[in-house]
C-alpha cells in the first residue's frame, strides 16, 4: 500500500484533475481537488469569490485549504493553478507529500482555458499575458516540485509516468 500524499501541481488545464482522478483510482486511494474542496468548504464558486472579494481574499482561503490537505491522510491532491505560486503554500505542501509538476504545451492549454468561464484569471487576460503568467508560474512550481512530468499524450501515459516515479519511492 502506498502511504504518501501525492500533490499534482501545474498551470490551469495542465491535466491535474483528470490525471489526479485516474491516478487515485490506480493507487486505490482517495482523491482531493483543492479548488473543489475550497468551493465545498466556503460555499461559493471560485468566480463568485473573485468577483465579490477579490484575488487576495481567495488566496487566503486557498492557504487554509493547503493547510487542510496537509493534515489529511494519504491521498492524491490536485492543487489549484495558483496555489504553489505562494511560498507559504509551497512550504506546507512540500512537508506533507511528494509534489509532481504536470507540464503541458502552452498553446494546448490556451485553447482549453480561453473558453472556460470557470477560470476567472483566464477571462481577463490576453494570450501574451497568460503566456507570461504560465512562464512565471512554471518556475514557481519547479521550486517545490520533486518531479516534473510532461503531459503530452494520453491520460494513461501520464499516469504510467507518475507510477514509475512512485515505484522509485
Amino acid at each position: 500500500m502506498f502511504d504518501k500524499k501525492i500533490y499534482l501541481c501545474g498551470f490551469m488545464a495542465s491535466g491535474k484533475t483528470t490525471v489526479g482522478k485516474a491516478l487515485s483510482k490506480k493507487l486505490n486511494i482517495d482523491y482531493v481537488d483543492t479548488d473543489e474542496l475550497l468551493v465545498e468548504t466556503y460555499g461559493q464558486s471560485i468566480p463568485e469569490i473573485f468577483e465579490k472579494y477579490g484575488e487576495e481574499y481567495f488566496r487566503d482561503l486557498e492557504h487554509n485549504i493547503a493547510k487542510k490537505t496537509a493534515d489529511m491522510k494519504c491521498k492524491v491532491v490536485s492543487t489549484g493553478g495558483g496555489m504553489l505560486t505562494f511560498d507559504r503554500n509551497g512550504e506546507i505542501i512540500k512537508k506533507s507529500g511528494i509534489i509532481i509538476c504536470l507540464v503541458r504545451d502552452f498553446d494546448v492549454i490556451y485553447q482549453e482555458i480561453k473558453s472556460d468561464k470557470r477560470r476567472p484569471l483566464a477571462q481577463t487576460k490576453t494570450k501574451a499575458e497568460l503566456r507570461d503568467m504560465y512562464e512565471k508560474r512554471i518556475s514557481k512550481y519547479q521550486k517545490y516540485a520533486d518531479y516534473t512530468v510532461v503531459n503530452s499524450g494520453s491520460i494513461d501515459d501520464c499516469v504510467k509516468k507518475i507510477m514509475s516515479i512512485i515505484d522509485e519511492n
